[in-house]
């Protein structure tokens, strides 16, 4: 993720709210915030114990509130569902390449692996019997390495879609490789006591197909200097993962339950960074990429891992929700999302709104298991920070799902819950931040500021570029007859954008950051 606070290329003042209580309104802050002084304890004091359990036992509540884990729409059959589109996908991508000379051999050797498409069964898709997918780690259709090589045999088609080459087409049915691969994700390194495998990062790194999909997940690796994971690092590794999965499990019972559902391996390694990395992918079902810096093997800091591995964990069960569905969401690129620079899918915004409160509640869980108030401090203020770009998120997440056609709302109705599940959340980092010291408070009220602002000024150089990008904070706005500035309200104040070759990042952020160094960790400047 990019640093919180990005601001406009021209400065602008910005009118710092004075730090009050907190109050309710599609966000963390009132648009209005004014000074009212908690009645419970002294503003200046760090938050009570009760208090940090009061606030930890709401997070708890709200965890039990996560919209897809009350689905209607059941684990079960969601993953039938999956299961039947990707059959279809991958018996008509098997039946193309079968029609090439010399492809037969590899054809059926790869579609041996699923039941239904072996022996010429991918050439009577209508005729297949109706199929219930089966737990994770036994179903081939949520196998990220079939779905690595099917995926690139289907490009490789769609590629030469006038005239398909028996040689390209070929590298992409190589039963050798495919079986190779496949070895390492079911004959994983070690296994955690819930059942999902960890293998090696560079395992698969060494794979071509895989490679390629690793470094969309993760573009800086691998690159030279990349410690590689020995057996005594796997051994810490899975320590580590051992305890932070107990962790959810102690706080988000349905969540743990989901993740280990949805998954059943773990790419893992090391790195020398401080930052740990967290990726997942459609393209890689059944599996996340998890790289642990050594800093946080030596911290042992479980809880910030659990919550990353709930963000994961979102990443999965609502990408497994969507593609699952019959009625797909629109793909159109109409929403400027705080976390990116350009615009996105609804789909895209929704991953956001709902992932990262989803990690932010349970970061706010383990708060009151944290008896060293210093460490305390510094992980209070990186779930607000955090946080922040949630504020103008969350209500283009519903504006999104507003605009949404019927057929689409009925397929997949609990994403309509997302957008005010994540607010209550907000709202509650809002308690945690009328707790804060004063100048952390004000700190924290001028990036909310400079995020908004940051956001006023990307949406202004979308119009700019002819784009119009949907946001309900935003009001007027009039290009000038040059085409080179924008006049746009947005969130009640008035912007004069000028349009500018890149996005470049201002420096406020910098001086946000050093504003409470004492108290955010330097996790918080990678986000």
């Amino acid at each position: 993720m990019t640093p919180l606070g990005n601001s406009a290329s021209q400065p602008t003042k910005h009118n710092v709210p004075m730090p009050g209580k907190v109050v309710p309104n599609s966000g963390i802050f009132a648009r209005d915030a004014t000074l009212i002084r908690p009645k419970t304890t002294s503003w200046r004091l760090p938050m009570s114990a009760s208090h940090i359990q009061q606030l930890a036992d709401e997070a708890r509540l709200l965890l039990k509130r996560n919209p897809l884990m009350a689905s209607s729409v059941s684990l079960q059959r969601v993953a039938t569902r999956n299961l039947l589109k990707r059959r279809v996908q991958y018996g008509r991508t098997l039946a193309a390449a079968s029609k090439l000379a010399g492809c037969s051999a590899g054809v059926e050797a790869l579609s041996g692996y699923f039941p239904d498409l072996a022996d010429g069964g991918y050439t009577r898709l209508p005729e297949l019997p109706p199929a219930v997918a089966g737990p994770v780690g036994a179903d081939p259709y949520r196998s990220s390495v079939l779905a690595a090589w099917m995926g690139a045999l289907a490009r490789s088609l769609e590629w030469q879609a006038a005239r398909p080459d028996v040689q390209v087409v070929g590298r992409y049915l190589q039963p050798d490789l495919i079986a190779s691969d496949l070895e390492l994700e079911r004959q994983t390194a070690c296994r955690l006591s819930c059942g999902i495998g960890l293998v090696h990062i560079e395992s698969p790194a060494r794979s071509r197909i895989m490679q390629a999909l690793l470094r969309q997940c993760m573009p800086d690796y691998p690159r030279p200097g990349y410690p590689i994971t020995d057996d005594a690092e796997l051994d810490r590794i899975a320590d580590h993962l051992e305890k932070a999965f107990a962790v959810i499990a102690d706080l988000d019972e349905y969540g743990h339950q989901r993740l280990v559902a949805g998954l059943h391996t773990l790419y893992v390694g090391v790195r020398r960074e401080p930052q740990c990395s967290f990726s997942s992918s459609n393209e890689l079902p059944g599996s996340a990429i998890i790289v642990l810096s050594r800093e946080r093997l030596r911290a042992g800091d479980h809880a910030a891992t659990a919550a990353q591995l709930l963000h994961e964990a979102g990443n999965i069960l609502l990408g497994f929700y969507t593609t699952s569905a019959a009625a797909s969401l629109p793909g159109e690129f109409q929403y400027v999302s705080p976390y990116k620079k350009d615009l996105q899918t609804l789909e895209s915004i929704l991953h956001t709104a709902y992932t990262i409160p989803w990690e932010c509640a349970l970061r706010m869980a383990c708060l009151s298991t944290e008896s060293d108030l210093e460490r305390r401090a510094r992980k209070a203020a990186f779930i607000i920070a955090y946080a922040a770009r949630q504020v103008p998120l969350i209500d283009i997440a519903r504006k999104g799902i507003e605009r949404l056609g019927g057929d689409v709302l009925l397929d997949l109705p609990d994403i309509a819950a997302i957008p005010s599940w994540s607010s209550r959340i907000l709202f509650l980092v809002g308690q945690l931040l009328a707790e804060e010291p004063i100048a952390h408070r004000q700190a924290h009220l001028a990036e909310r500021q400079r995020v908004l602002d940051r956001q006023a000024w990307d949406i202004g150089q979308m119009l700019l570029r002819g784009k119009e990008p949907i946001d309900p904070r935003m009001g007027r706005r009039e290009i000038d007859d040059s085409g080179d500035n924008v006049s746009l309200w947005y969130d009640g104040k008035f912007h004069v954008i000028a349009k500018t070759p890149d996005h470049a990042m201002g420096e406020d952020y910098g001086h946000y950051a050093a504003t409470i160094r004492g108290v955010a960790p330097t996790e918080m400047e990678a986000i």
